[in-house]
């Protein structure tokens, strides 16, 4: 059940993370510890073999592979939070975000987004910082008066560029540019689904200088295709029956 996280009234929240929190992490805005203050968040459902309800996930859509969450420091509580907070403002209907590491099978609507991230190799210990973290959002919703729709998302990572173990390290992200992608995802899905006037992109990142520039051949979103699709959506998305 871990990493499914459905809206509604009674939230599961997980529990803090219970590690040491690093210095370097705490200087670089990571939470310490978190804490969950974002809205309404909803009842344990009866989960089906994917950990979701099947109500939640339209006809002719699937997941290829649902995973749990692998944020340090309880960075799943903010992402969770942040989810909860904005997207119960389209209750009655009940939005699920799911973490996959993979895309989703059918026509999904696609939103590529990009943020400021820092890698740290579990191989070497070589640390980094990258203007081009990317995260990759699939959403659809369900025809009907339920309205039930679901977010898969995947956070992508990059090699390490002293190493070079070949292995794909996993970001370290900042809160504020959590809010800031699911709020343009959210803003994406009431363009798609309520009717909102195309909102601008919020751009912006924290603030940082590269030593280096993007190196493709080192970035997993870049490997998968995805990298340079930012804002993107499936020609074939539609509201689903």
């Amino acid at each position: 059940m871990s990493g499914i996280f459905p809206l509604g009234s009674n939230a599961v929240v997980p529990a803090p993370c219970a590690r040491t929190f690093c210095s370097e992490c705490s200087s670089l805005g990571m939470p310490s510890p978190v804490s969950c203050s974002g809205g309404s968040l909803g009842p344990t459902p009866t989960f089906g073999l994917l950990g979701l309800p099947s109500s939640v996930i339209p006809p002719g859509l699937a997941f290829a592979h649902v995973v749990p969450w692998k944020q340090a420091y309880g960075m799943e509580q903010v992402w969770l939070g942040e989810f909860g907070q904005l997207f119960s403002s389209y209750l009655p209907h009940r939005w699920s975000l799911v973490p996959v590491s993979g895309t989703p099978l059918g026509s999904w609507n696609q939103f590529v987004d990009s943020a400021k991230v820092r890698f740290c190799c579990e191989e070497c210990g070589h640390g980094w910082t990258s203007m081009k973290g990317r995260v990759a959002f699939w959403f659809a919703q369900a025809a009907g008066t339920a309205g039930a729709g679901v977010v898969a998302f995947r956070l992508y990572g990059q090699q390490c560029e002293r190493c070079k173990s070949g292995r794909f390290q996993d970001a370290m992200w900042y809160p504020e540019e959590v809010v800031k992608v699911l709020m343009n995802l959210y803003n994406r899905v009431g363009q798609t689904y309520y009717g909102f006037f195309e909102p601008p992109i919020q751009k912006a990142r924290r603030t940082g200088k590269p030593r280096t520039p993007h190196n493709v051949q080192l970035c997993q979103a870049c490997h998968d295709g995805v990298c340079t699709n930012e804002h993107k959506t499936s020609p074939q998305a539609k509201l689903l029956s």
